[in-house]
């Protein structure tokens, strides 16, 4: 009883307490989230579109620089020398590529200073690669067998964008962002061949900068790309990882969504909100980018922190004391219960004579006593309880084994007569003496008899009956020697023959038949009674499935035609046998018109000499 005390203290006070503050932490935390994440939304919009200008001027820029007829032919006339004049034409191929290298220089220099180098990989297999710093261009075989190369081909002219990890092979060693464009002929519109430019965006670390300090708060911004990788990182941390390794994207953040997400996770080990809006940069040439904010959760918790340590701390001591006037003040009622609980428990296992000790002159003494004489009131309504059942048992089966019909002995003493009359003493004999085992077994006081006096009983009858139906029916009994030792119900097989030859075989034109067979099934003896008859119609057989039995007024009821009382039926021997052996025991009707009748009745195996209580 103590631990349940405890278990109910525990339930109803610790749980309630631990569900409100972890309830409250949570309502806090989704209303954090919700509210910050309306700011955060705006954030990355706004950083989304300095972002997407950047790239738009990048493009406009080089644009304005393919777009210039002058600018285009200085490499043209670079590396062609076709239609060029005679001066041109002395000098050599290496001052004039040195000298438009230098025009070209100029020219990018002053159009965007962002750009760091250019490589022109014209459709005659020449190339041309002016540099701003050390940088290395893609190899040509390496840029036409990469993938990205039929996309370009496919924009034609414009441009196409390869963030810094995204795909080394095409960023170089610099790891720069990387612009590629197939180059157009100004007037013609037709290819001259591919046109790479690596750009150094400084721009991204100022517009992270600006955002990250505002009120000093602790945020995290990165750029990844559709494939996963971090393109940028503000802290240059994470720079080339998958984002996958940082935070959950399964069951977390959803990277191939196009709507603004923020939610609470694990971001590098650490809580965060983290945020994700797509910088939708398609229609630039960029690829699937998107922007990630992570927030530390300190820093949006704030000093809820130490509000929900002080709760707990005053929670505990609240708990403690509670604890303490539970023991010192509940402890004796609580043992009273408990000597209680254990007196009805005994109680439920039978034993009335449990009584629970009277102590003191309060409540408890008052409740003992009431205690006391309620289990001794019990004790004797369930004693009369019993009586009564029994007496009501043994009428019942006393009633139930009033088998001898009076037609039946009617028919039976004038067969004999009739036999007398034709001075067939020997078989006069036969009748009378099978006349008298009836009489004998069905007059015995004991309530089961051996299955060996049970056949003797039934052939008794069958011989009798045969001798009035004359030509009517056959039978055949096969039942175990070994069986024929153990015990059954008196009267249990008579009244189920008795159902073939009076209703099996009412108005048949051939020659009837009834089996009666025995067998071990478990620890239980089955019998089969089956006949050849005209079987038992449906409605007949619905009316058994429901009810299982007759009543004791149905198993009287007398006929209009000889007044003669009905006797046992199958539904009086099913009632039997549930009465004597239990629920799980009586009988199993199988039957279709026109198709004979099998009935099973299941019995306990015991010897002859056990007995079981009515």
């Amino acid at each position: 009883m103590s631990k349940r005390i405890f278990a109910a203290f525990f339930a109803f006070i610790i749980v309630p307490l631990f569900v409100l503050g972890t309830v409250s932490y949570l309502v806090f935390q989704k209303v954090t989230q919700e509210k910050y994440a309306e700011q955060t939304e705006l954030t990355l919009k706004a950083i989304g579109r300095n972002i997407n200008n950047m790239i738009k001027e990048a493009n406009y820029f080089s644009d304005f620089w393919v777009t210039t007829k002058d600018s285009v032919k200085y490499v043209e006339h670079s590396l062609d020398s076709n239609g060029a004049t005679g001066a041109e034409v002395s000098r050599s191929p290496g001052y004039n590529e040195l000298l438009e290298k230098e025009m070209l220089s100029k020219r990018l220099l002053l159009t965007y200073p962002g750009i760091k180098s250019v490589t022109l990989y014209r459709n005659d297999n020449k190339q041309v690669f002016v540099n701003f710093t050390k940088d290395t261009p893609i190899p040509r075989e390496e840029l036409e067998s990469n993938p990205i190369y039929s996309e370009v081909l496919r924009k034609n002219g414009a441009p196409v964008w390869v963030g810094p990890n995204e795909d080394v092979r095409i960023t170089g060693a610099n790891n720069w962002f990387t612009q590629i464009r197939v180059m157009l002929d100004i007037d013609s519109l037709e290819s001259e061949g591919i046109l790479v430019t690596r750009f150094q965006m400084n721009e991204l670390s100022r517009i992270f900068s600006f955002y990250n300090s505002q009120g000093k708060i602790d945020r995290r911004f990165l750029i990844v790309a559709g494939n996963g990788n971090i393109i940028f990182d503000n802290e240059s941390i994470s720079e080339g990882q998958q984002i996958s390794k940082l935070v959950d994207t399964v069951k977390g953040i959803n990277m191939t969504s196009n709507k603004t997400q923020s939610e609470t996770l694990t971001f590098d080990g650490h809580k965060s909100l983290v945020s994700v809006q797509d910088l939708q940069l398609q229609r630039l040439g960029v690829g699937d980018w998107k922007l990630v904010m992570v927030t530390s959760w300190t820093y949006l918790s704030g000093d809820m922190t130490l509000v929900l340590r002080w709760m707990v701390v005053i929670t505990a001591i609240s708990l403690i004391l509670a604890l303490a006037f539970n023991l010192i003040f509940i402890r004796r009622t609580v043992t009273f219960i408990v000597r209680v609980v254990r007196a009805m428990r005994q109680v439920e296992r039978g034993d009335l004579s449990t009584r629970v000790s009277i102590v003191g002159n309060d409540e408890t003494a008052a409740l003992s006593k009431g205690f006391n004489n309620l289990v001794t009131r019990v004790s004797e309504l369930l004693e009369d309880v019993k009586q009564e059942q029994s007496r009501k048992r043994k009428a019942e089966m006393m009633l139930l084994q009033a088998q001898i019909k009076p037609h039946f002995l009617f028919n039976a003493l004038e067969s004999i007569n009739i036999l007398a009359v034709q001075n067939e003493g020997r078989k006069v004999s036969k009748m009378v003496q099978r006349l008298a085992n009836i009489f004998r077994i069905s007059i015995q006081q004991k309530e089961e008899i051996t299955i060996e006096q049970e056949l003797e009983h039934l052939t008794s009858y069958l011989e009798i009956q045969k001798y009035r139906f004359e030509e009517l029916f056959e039978y055949t009994i096969d039942v175990p020697n070994e069986l024929r030792s153990s015990s059954i119900l008196k009267l249990t097989l008579q009244p189920l023959i008795e159902n073939s030859i009076q209703h099996g075989f009412e108005g048949i034109e051939y020659m009837g038949r009834i089996h009666v067979r025995a067998c071990e099934e478990g620890r239980n003896i089955a019998f089969y009674i089956e006949d050849n008859g005209i079987g038992i119609n449906e409605e007949q057989m619905a009316k058994f499935a429901i009810s299982g039995m007759t009543t004791l007024q149905d198993m009287y009821e007398e006929t209009p035609e000889t007044g003669e009382r009905r006797g046992l039926g199958v539904g009086n021997v099913a009632d039997r046998l549930r009465i004597h052996y239990g629920s799980g025991y009586g009988l199993i009707l199988c039957s279709a018109p026109g198709h004979g009748t099998i009935i099973k009745c299941l019995i306990p195996q015991a010897s002859g000499s056990d007995s079981y209580e009515a």
